[in-house]
């Protein structure tokens, strides 16, 4: 059987489809990992504050540090030797930009209240999932939309109980997403 020019064309947009689906369902799955641990660090780090607020930025700074350095690490363990070490600088150099870019922009903006500082992080990785999503896959940006709208509702429906509310549904949220990215 001879392939017509067609068939042969059709058959190479097949495979690039599956590649490009494969692709990004390894983006999902290697995301995973980083979505329970964050999920776990929201989730410890809100109730904290809410029930500890003068502790609070002693807490997120080793919440964060611990979360860096275990994001740090998943990255080494979810690449092949072959790019690990590369991977695994990338993952730390955008780490460090993250916590650089969100201590000049408290520096700068300077908010008022601890309302305000815990919005703006879960803000700025809804931001970034969405442009992710534009990109990467629509898992991705349904994230980045349910991140916005929970932080929003929560900073206006319920200001007096923000922080507990980012802990169950930001922390929970970002464990749902963990599971939901791991489901290939």
């Amino acid at each position: 059987m001879v392939l017509t020019s067609q068939q042969a064309s059709e058959t190479l947009d097949e495979v690039a489809a599956a590649q490009r689906k494969a692709y990004v369902l390894q983006g999902y799955a290697k995301g995973a990992p980083h979505f329970f641990l964050w999920g776990l660090i929201w989730a410890v780090g809100y109730a904290g504050t809410a029930l500890f607020p003068a502790l609070s930025g002693k807490l997120w700074l080793v919440l964060d540090v611990m979360g860096a350095g275990g994001s740090f690490l998943i990255a080494r363990v979810a690449y092949d030797p072959a790019v690990r070490a590369k991977r695994s600088v990338n993952f730390l150099v955008l780490m460090l930009g993250f916590v650089a870019f969100m201590g000049a922009t408290y520096y700068i903006l300077r908010p008022q209240t601890t309302m305000q500082y815990g919005a703006f992080p879960p803000l700025l990785m809804a931001f970034i999932y969405t442009c992710v999503g534009a990109f990467a896959g629509a898992r991705w940006l349904v994230i980045g939309v349910a991140m916005w709208a929970l932080t929003l509702g929560g900073y206006v429906l319920v200001p007096e109980h923000f922080m507990f509310w980012m802990a169950i549904v930001g922390g929970g949220a970002l464990l749902l997403t963990g599971a939901w990215m791991r489901r290939v």
